[in-house]
């Protein structure tokens, strides 16, 4: 992978610079990665590393594809496939991407109910989401709460999720939803209509954001019943969360309990091994969901006259990988 250019892009909220990297895909074509220049949260972040998340990883997942009938399966459709979107919705696009990269960076664990986190940690994200299980409604709250403990389920991730988005200065003119369900919790940025509503899910292990249309059916059936938890309107900007404090808080923690086995023994009075067996013993709410939606889709960015303004297809598929390594990723060289 390398950076190939700089661009501007004529968005709906002005003109945003944006960086490009060329990738080869899978199958060898050279695609690009689309990433904003100003970086929501310096210094998370590497830029010379990313996860490849799509088709030279998805024999591996279904062989690893869990068979439990306990145990819920969701797959998306995985065929190729191309859409011709607008400059906004790539900005969009991209927003979503750093703010999936974030999540993951600042909950390495997981999610205690996806088992194929539980698996890469060793059952330690069963701990973590246990940790970040609170009674406190609002987003930011939470958010702060689950990066302290590392990691959460799907109604922390969306939590820290719709925070990231809904206080990036680049979705100001966008809608941001907050949707809960029976069995799960997710983040939408809205478009300039329907088609160009975006799914931003990092609770699945190897997230993309994606278009409705390309996301799990059970993301547009949650969309369709319409049951809103938190709505940022479009044309605002909320309070930045002060994520260096909850980090501060994490470190303070990690000198005391230097083991998430350890914290979980203090704080909930439970013995961790225990704890993760019964867990696993009675898996009423264990998933197997490896992606948030098709990671297989390229993207070509035309304006409003069919002008192509990015040459070579954008993908969104690759996750930028954090400066402190976490389970599924290599340390840093």
């Amino acid at each position: 992978m390398s950076r190939s250019s700089d661009i501007t892009l004529p968005v709906q909220q002005g003109a945003h610079q944006f960086y490009t990297y060329r990738a080869a895909d899978a199958s060898g074509a050279n695609t690009k990665i689309l990433a904003p220049a100003q970086e929501l949260i310096p210094g998370l972040l590497r830029s010379d590393r990313l996860i490849e998340l799509s088709q030279s990883h998805l024999a591996q997942l279904n062989a690893l594809a869990t068979r439990h009938p306990s145990v819920k399966r969701r797959m998306p459709d995985t065929k190729a496939r191309l859409r011709v979107i607008t400059p906004t919705v790539a900005a969009n696009l991209a927003a979503a991407r750093e703010s999936i990269d974030l999540v993951k960076a600042l909950l390495p664990y997981g999610a205690g109910n996806q088992i194929k986190d539980v698996a890469a940690t060793g059952g330690e994200s069963m701990l973590c989401s246990s940790m970040a299980s609170t009674s406190r409604s609002s987003p930011g709250d939470r958010a702060f709460i689950a990066i302290q403990s590392q990691g959460g389920r799907c109604d922390a991730q969306a939590a820290l999720t719709y925070q990231l988005l809904s206080q990036n200065p680049a979705l100001r003119e966008c809608r941001i939803d907050m949707l809960d369900g029976e069995d799960h919790v997710f983040v939408v940025i809205r478009g300039q209509k329907p088609a160009h509503d975006i799914v931003v899910d990092p609770w699945a292990p190897f997230a993309s954001p994606t278009l409705v249309q390309d996301a799990l059916s059970m993301h547009r059936d949650l969309l369709s019943a319409g049951q809103f938890r938190h709505t940022k309107p479009a044309g605002t900007v909320l309070p930045a969360l002060n994520i260096q404090e909850a980090l501060n808080k994490l470190a303070l923690q990690r000198e005391r309990y230097p083991s998430i086995r350890e914290r979980f023994f203090a704080e909930r009075y439970r013995n961790p091994d225990n704890d993760i067996i019964n867990n696993l013993r009675n898996p009423w709410d264990q998933w197997d969901t490896p992606f948030s939606g098709n990671p297989n889709v390229r993207y070509d960015v035309r304006d409003e006259s069919g002008r192509r303004l990015i040459d070579g297809p954008l993908r969104f598929d690759m996750q930028r990988i954090a400066v402190s390594p976490g389970p599924y990723q290599p340390p840093a060289a």
